[in-house]
C-alpha cells in the first residue's frame, strides 16, 4: 500500500489537502483512506439526495453580486429555478425506485417552501453586500519547522489547502465576512460554531488567496428543515441593503474591530456572527500544516474510529465492516463504489473562479514569506 501511494503522490502536479478530506482524516482515518483522492479514491456509486447542496446553489443565485441591487421580486423566480436545477442534476443518469422518486419530490417541495419563507426573513436581516459567491480557494501551506517557507510534498511541489466558500460579504463598516449556509434539523450549539474548523481554516486561507484582505470572521446562516403551515408573503418588492460600488469593495479595508458574537433569528432561520482574532487564525494555520504532514505521509497509520452517530451515516460502512471481519473489501467496493476520474474544474459556475482573483494567474510555485 505505501509503495502504491508513493507512486500516486509523486505523479501529482501538486499535493492538495481538500477541506472535506482533512475533516475525514480527523474523524476516521479508514474512511479517509478509502475516499481521499490521494489515497484509494473510492466514491459511492449511489449517493443520497443532498438538500443542503441544492439550497446552497439556490442562495448563490440569491446573493449573486451582479443582481444584488435588483428588486427581490425579480430575483426570487431565478432562485427557485436554480434550486430545482440543482436537484434535477442529482437525479440525472439514475434509475430511481418509487421510494427514491418520492424522496426526491419530497425534498423539492421542502426546499422550495424553506426558500420562500427564507426570502421574507432575509430582507430584514441582510445588512451586507455580497462580493463573491460559491468560490474556490487554493493556498500553499507553510512548513511547520520553518514557517517562512512553503511545505513540500513527496513530489517536491508545494502542499496546498483547497476549499470553497459559499459567500464573501462586506458590511457597512467595510469588514469582510465569510458566510456559510447550513441546512439542519436542530440549531447548532454556539460552542460548536465557535469550534467549527472548516470555517476557521477558510478565514485563515482566504487572505493568503486574495492578498491583502482581512477576514473579520464567519457568519453562519442556519435553515431548519421545517416549513411553517403559513408562509409569510415576501414584503413589497424592494432592493436589499447595498454598499455602493460593490465591485470595488474587494479593495476596501475596515478600520473597526468587529463586535463580539451576535445571533438573530426566528423559529426557522438563525444567523450567528463569530469574529476571529489574528492569533486564532495563526494557530489554525499552524495546526493545518501539522495535520498536512501526517496526511501526506505515504506511511500514515490507517485505523477506524468507530462511534455510533458517525458510523451510522458513513458512506464507507460496508468495506469497513469487511475489513473489521478480516475479509477482503474488494467485493464490497466493487458492488457499491467507483474510482473517481480526474478532478474536473467546474468552469462557469456562478461567481466561481479557478485560481486567484485580480491577479490573473495560477498560484506561484516559489516559497512565500510571512506564512502562518
Amino acid at each position: 500500500m505505501a509503495g502504491r501511494l508513493r507512486q500516486r503522490l509523486r505523479g501529482c502536479a501538486m499535493t492538495v489537502i481538500r477541506a472535506q478530506e482533512r475533516e475525514s482524516f480527523v474523524r476516521c482515518r479508514r474512511a479517509w483512506d478509502l475516499g481521499a483522492r490521494a489515497r484509494q479514491n473510492y466514491a459511492p456509486v449511489e449517493q443520497p439526495f443532498d438538500l443542503q447542496r441544492a439550497i446552497r446553489d439556490a442562495l448563490a443565485v440569491y446573493y449573486f453580486p451582479g443582481m444584488w441591487d435588483w428588486d427581490r421580486a425579480t430575483v426570487l423566480p431565478l432562485v427557485l429555478a436554480g434550486f430545482e436545477r440543482s436537484m434535477r442534476r442529482q437525479r440525472e443518469g439514475r434509475r430511481l425506485t418509487d421510494a427514491e422518486d418520492d424522496d426526491w419530490h419530497g425534498r423539492v417541495r421542502l426546499g422550495e417552501g424553506m426558500l420562500r419563507h427564507y426570502f421574507a426573513w432575509a430582507v430584514t436581516v441582510d445588512r451586507f453586500s455580497p462580493v463573491r459567491v460559491d468560490t474556490d480557494f487554493d493556498v500553499n501551506l507553510s512548513d511547520p519547522a520553518d514557517p517562512e517557507w512553503d511545505m513540500r510534498g513527496p513530489d517536491g511541489e508545494p502542499i496546498r489547502y483547497r476549499g470553497r466558500l459559499a459567500l464573501l460579504a462586506v458590511d457597512t463598516h467595510d469588514l469582510y465576512w465569510l458566510v456559510e449556509h447550513r441546512v439542519c434539523d436542530e440549531w447548532a450549539e454556539l460552542d460548536d460554531l465557535r469550534l467549527d474548523e472548516r470555517g476557521l481554516f477558510a478565514c485563515w486561507a482566504w487572505p493568503r488567496f486574495y492578498l491583502g484582505m482581512r477576514i473579520a470572521g464567519t457568519v453562519y446562516t442556519e435553515l431548519r428543515t421545517e416549513v411553517p403551515e403559513r408562509i409569510e408573503a415576501p414584503p413589497a418588492p424592494r432592493r436589499p441593503v447595498a454598499v455602493a460600488q460593490w465591485h470595488r469593495r474587494m479593495y476596501a479595508g475596515g478600520t473597526e474591530e468587529p463586535e463580539g458574537v451576535l445571533q438573530e433569528g426566528n423559529d426557522w432561520f438563525r444567523r450567528t456572527r463569530i469574529p476571529r482574532t489574528e492569533e486564532e487564525l495563526a494557530r489554525a494555520g499552524r495546526r493545518l500544516s501539522v495535520e498536512a504532514l501526517a496526511m501526506t505521509d505515504p506511511a500514515a497509520a490507517v485505523y477506524p474510529s468507530p462511534e455510533p452517530s458517525r458510523c451510522a451515516v458513513c458512506a464507507y460502512r460496508p468495506p469497513c465492516l469487511a475489513i473489521n471481519a478480516g475479509q477482503d473489501p474488494a467485493a464490497a467496493l466493487a458492488a457499491g463504489y467507483r474510482v473517481r476520474g480526474e478532478e474536473a474544474v467546474e468552469e462557469g459556475r456562478l461567481g466561481g473562479v479557478t485560481w486567484g482573483m485580480g491577479r490573473g494567474a495560477m498560484p506561484p510555485r516559489f516559497p512565500t514569506r510571512g506564512g502562518a
